[in-house]
Formats: C-alpha cells, structure tokens, sequence
C-alpha cells in the first residue's frame, strides 16, 4: 500500500542553472570581447599597469551587468537538440565499455 504525503515544495530560482556551462561561458567571452572592442577598453584591458587594467576590468564588468539587465536577447548556434542527442550517445557508448 503506497501512502501519498502532501507537503509543499519551494523552489529556489535564485541560483541558475546552465545546461551548457562551457557554450555560456564562450558565448559570455564573446560578449565582454566585443563590448570592450566597441567601448574603447581592449587596449586598457592589455596594460601592464595593473591598476589601468583593474579599472578597465571593472568598468567592463559594469557595462556587462548594464546590457545583460537591459532585457538584451542574445541569439547563439547552439543547437539544443543535437547536444542532447550527443549527450545521450555518449553516455550509452560509456556505458557499453
């Protein structure tokens, strides 16, 4: 006899979840390359001088933070259905061996 038990469930959605950890990644590089090319910052982001180098670093990071918030749709190749066939055809040959 199975018992059912009610109880409620709190999701934490504070904490994301990427299912393609090393493509955001990537993709998250391209993005901080091409804002630090079109804002000027590419060449302070190179100095020896560690503190032009801090501070182009940190006023990328903001301007980032600034487009990542602005509701800007960022549109990739990843194709989702072909990594998960990947994925899975991985998996089922890791398994065989």
């Amino acid at each position: 006899m199975k018992v059912l038990i009610k109880s409620t469930i709190k999701l934490d959605l504070s904490i994301p979840v990427d299912l393609y950890p090393d493509y955001v990644t990537y993709v998250h590089q391209e993005l901080k390359n091409l804002l630090a090319s079109s804002e000027g910052l590419d060449k302070s982001l190179q100095s020896t001088d560690v503190t032009i180098r801090k501070n182009a670093e940190a006023e990328l990071d903001k301007k980032v933070k600034k487009l990542l918030n602005s509701g800007v749709t960022i549109h990739t190749a990843l194709d989702t259905n072909l990594q998960n066939t990947i994925k899975d055809c991985c998996t089922i040959k890791n398994r065989c061996q």
